[in-house]
Order: structure tokens, then C-alpha cells, then sequence
């Protein structure tokens, strides 16, 4: 018979397995699900092509940032291989998500509560679809895991001086990869350390200020250097996201439970089995928080409740569009407490009737599972299509003689330039780089395309060879329109 120290060693051990499981099921299932050959994203282009094996770079707009662009260089600054970028980013994504869940393993060594969390998280499609992506939304969350657990743990004086330290680097994390999620991420984290009595101490907020600022002075410096400061690249990053200006979005996240990965504008309907474990977790949540309250652990909870509403805020209430990334912070968050409910349910059910509960429980995760599968196998395919698309047209272009050095405007000209190895130049939208002029001058000097899609060029570009390319499973055609030779 162990002793109770004994069993804590144990108890942790058992939890540090359950956090490796789930990332070994996270990194499998979404392997097998989400093909390793898929080609680039639009926004996984701009963060890639950065690097010099790529092309030229794609146009960074005001809200990016070089957190993804600094994850992948060990692979894309050398190797221009899809699969090797792909299998690379499946690895950091599950070690980012050991290293988030195994933070609450620590502070929590007996629960199991971490394990379950990570299978959670890692049971949804939207985690799985973006484990291999050179995306930061699954990166965001897991800093803001960390960041949490590290800042709970160092509340409680049990870490030292390295729960401070975690705290700093998971928001630094954080700020590096999605600066204005970072924000909202640190905001009542501060608040916490100024208002509630438990979590009033000065470290905890000197480390998340010095957390945020060393992960966001990077895109500060860049804003004095290529956006005229901060407070303008701040007014074109909003500007790029149609305004920042309060308005209830809520319908419009519901709505891409089940894709498209982005919606601008939403008009997709809700299916509502996509929805169902948004109810679950909301159930579990409470669950947890009751008995957390219980047991003296209201404030943590609610902490972790705060940090996850604070983040999905201006995706709720600022913006008009939406994506199912956008979220992936709050969801990691809150099934931290849900798990806690799930656990709580279980083992605080009667004896004769513990059989049924799991049950019950076994049945509902089975059902949970196959609707993520069903959802993450129709985006896939939609994903797979447009990309290949991407790609034929960037088979036309060289056909027609548009090889690189090139450059192509129009229509999705961002990812097709990069399909092509030419440079993409655009002279309206968010994306925009250059003026109508700079564009005719390039085309009368350079190998050149426009791309256009349910309607006319430009004037300018009126009297050019138009090509036809037929988009698959669209009734719409994109055409090219090549200047005279």
C-alpha cells in the first residue's frame, strides 16, 4: 500500500501519461484526416513565403504577425516540401499541447482533469484541421493554456521563481503569434492582479506585463518601420477587418461550427449537431464551477472562465465576420473546466448507477467524435478543392509563358502567385501593395497576369488576351488576361 506522497508521485505520472496519450491522438488522428500533401492555405502562403526557398514574399497586412513565420523557418528557410512542413508543424503542435495540459498536470497532479482537457481539445475538428497548419490560432491557445496554469500556480507560491518565468514566456508565446489575442489574453490576468485579493500580488503583474511586452515589441518595431507607427498600423489592422466596432457576431460563430474555415460575409446556415458540444461544455462548466465552489476553487475557475470570454470577446462583439479559429483559445480554456464537470460527474454518481453514467458518457463522446469527423472530412475536401484549384491556375499561367520572374494580380492573386513562384501585386483591397500605374508599368516590362473572376479587368487591361480556366464544381470561371507580348 503506497503512502499519500507515494500516491501523488503516482497520480502525477498517471496524469503526465494521459496529457502524452492525447497528444499522440491529437497528431495521429489528424495525420490521417487531414492529408500531409494538402497544399497551402491563403494565410499559410503569406506566413511561408517569407522564406526565401518560396518565391517571393506575399504582402503582409497590418494585423499579422511573425510568430508563425518564426515556427516554421527550422523547415521552410531550407526545404520547400509541403509533406516535411506538414509532419513538422503535426510535431510542434503536439508538443505545444503536452506542454500547455502538462502546466495543469502540475497544478492539479491528482485530477486527471488535464488529461481530459487535452482529449477534449484535441477531440475537435477545428484543432485537428489546424495541427498541421502554419496557422497561430492553435499556437495562441496553447500559450493562453499555459499562460493561465502558470499564472495560478504562481499565485499559489508553490513554483517559485519558474512559475513567473512560464507565465512571462507563455504570453510572450502568445503576443509573438497573435498580438491583439495576446491582449485580450492579458487583460484579466492584470485585472485579477489588481482586484482580487487572492491573486494580489505584484510578480504576477510585473511577469504577464513582461510577458506581453517581450512578445510584442517585434510588431511595435515593425509598426514604426513599415506602417508610419503604431497607432496607424493599428487604424489599417482594424480597417482590414472591416472595422472594429461593437456589434453582436454570435450567430455568425455559431454558424461555421461546421465550416467554412472563413466566412466574410456569413451567410452559411447552422446545422445543429455542429452545436451540440458547445451545449455539453456549457453543461460541464457548470458542473465543474459548482463543485469547485465546494471545494474552495471558485476563483481559479473563474479566472479560467474570465480569460476564455475575455478572448472570444471581440470575435462575439467587435467583428462582422468569422472564422472557427478565431476561438480555439476560449474553447482550450474552457475545457479545463468542463473536464473538471465530466470527472466530478463520474465519480460523484451513486455506485448503482455509476455503470450507466459512464455509459451515457461513453455513448455521448462517441457521438461528439463522429460529428467532429463528419465536419472535418467535408472541410477537408472543400480545402483540397480549392487548393488544387490555386494550383491549376497556376498551370495555366505557365503554359501560357508566365513563369517566374512574374507577377500576378487579380482575383486570389496572393495564393496563386505563390502556386506560380511569381510575386503577387494588388492595387485595391486589403492586400493592397502597389498603384494602378505601378501595375501597368510592371506589365509592360515584366511577365504578367491579372486574374478576374465574375467580371471585367481594369480598363487598362480591357484589350489583353483573356484565357478562360474553368473552376471545378463552380458554374463561375476565373479568367486570365494577358498583356501583349
Amino acid at each position: 500500500m503506497t503512502t499519500a506522497d507515494e500516491g501523488g508521485v503516482v497520480s502525477s505520472r498517471a496524469g503526465n501519461l494521459g496529457v502524452v496519450a492525447s497528444c499522440v491522438l491529437f497528431a495521429g488522428a489528424s495525420a490521417v484526416m487531414v492529408p500531409v500533401t494538402l497544399g497551402l492555405g491563403w494565410d499559410e502562403v503569406v506566413y511561408v513565403s517569407q522564406h526565401e526557398p518560396h518565391g517571393p514574399a506575399a504582402f503582409m497586412s497590418a494585423p499579422r504577425a511573425d510568430g508563425v513565420t518564426l515556427l516554421v523557418w527550422p523547415v521552410a528557410s531550407w526545404l520547400d516540401s509541403i509533406v516535411a512542413l506538414r509532419l513538422f508543424l503535426l510535431t510542434t503542435a503536439a508538443a505545444s499541447l503536452g506542454l500547455a495540459f502538462w502546466v495543469w498536470n502540475r497544478l492539479l497532479p491528482h485530477s486527471g482533469v488535464a488529461s481530459v482537457a487535452a482529449g477534449l481539445y484535441a477531440s475537435l475538428w477545428i484543432a485537428l484541421f489546424y495541427a498541421s497548419a502554419a496557422m497561430p490560432n492553435h499556437y495562441t491557445a496553447m500559450a493562453a493554456v499555459a499562460a493561465v496554469g502558470s499564472y495560478l500556480i504562481a499565485a499559489s507560491g508553490r513554483a517559485g521563481p519558474g512559475g513567473y518565468l512560464a507565465l512571462a514566456v507563455s504570453l510572450a508565446a502568445a503576443a509573438l503569434m497573435r498580438p491583439a489575442d495576446a491582449f485580450w489574453l492579458g487583460l484579466p490576468l492584470l485585472a485579477a492582479s489588481l482586484a482580487v485579493r487572492r491573486f494580489r500580488r505584484w510578480p504576477l503583474a510585473a511577469a504577464s506585463v513582461a510577458g506581453l511586452a517581450a512578445g510584442g515589441v517585434p510588431w511595435i518595431v515593425e509598426a514604426e518601420s513599415r506602417f508610419g507607427g503604431l497607432a496607424e498600423r493599428l487604424r489599417q489592422a482594424s480597417a482590414v477587418q472591416g472595422g472594429t466596432t461593437p456589434r453582436f457576431a454570435l450567430w455568425q460563430v455559431l454558424s461555421t461550427l461546421d465550416g467554412p474555415i472563413l466566412c466574410r460575409p456569413c451567410d452559411s446556415p447552422l446545422r445543429w449537431p455542429a452545436a451540440l458540444w458547445w451545449v455539453a461544455v456549457a453543461v460541464l462548466v457548470v458542473i465543474g464551477l459548482r463543485a469547485a465552489r465546494r471545494a474552495g476553487a471558485a476563483p481559479a475557475v473563474w479566472l479560467v472562465l474570465a480569460v476564455s470570454a475575455s478572448m472570444a470577446f471581440p470575435y462575439v462583439f467587435l467583428i462582422g465576420y468569422s472564422a472557427p479559429r478565431f476561438l480555439l483559445p476560449s474553447y482550450a480554456l474552457a475545457v479545463v473546466p468542463a473536464a473538471y464537470g465530466l470527472l466530478v460527474l463520474l465519480r460523484a454518481a451513486p455506485a448503482h448507477r455509476r455503470v450507466l453514467v459512464s455509459a451515457a458518457v461513453v455513448v455521448a463522446l462517441a457521438g461528439h467524435v463522429a460529428i467532429q469527423v463528419v465536419i472535418l472530412r467535408h472541410v477537408v475536401s472543400e480545402q483540397a478543392r480549392g487548393r488544387d484549384h490555386w494550383a491549376r491556375v497556376a498551370r495555366t499561367l505557365h503554359s501560357h509563358g508566365v513563369r517566374p520572374p512574374c507577377v500576378v494580380s487579380g482575383h486570389e492573386a496572393i495564393p496563386v502567385a505563390y502556386y506560380a513562384g511569381c510575386r503577387a501585386l494588388e492595387d485595391q483591397g486589403n492586400n493592397r501593395n502597389a498603384t494602378s500605374e505601378e501595375l501597368q508599368r510592371t506589365a509592360a516590362t515584366t511577365s504578367f497576369a491579372y486574374l478576374s473572376r465574375n467580371g471585367a479587368p481594369p480598363g487598362w487591361a480591357r484589350h489583353w488576351q483573356r484565357v478562360p480556366v474553368q473552376q471545378q464544381a463552380s458554374p463561375h470561371g476565373v479568367a486570365l488576361y494577358l498583356p501583349p507580348r
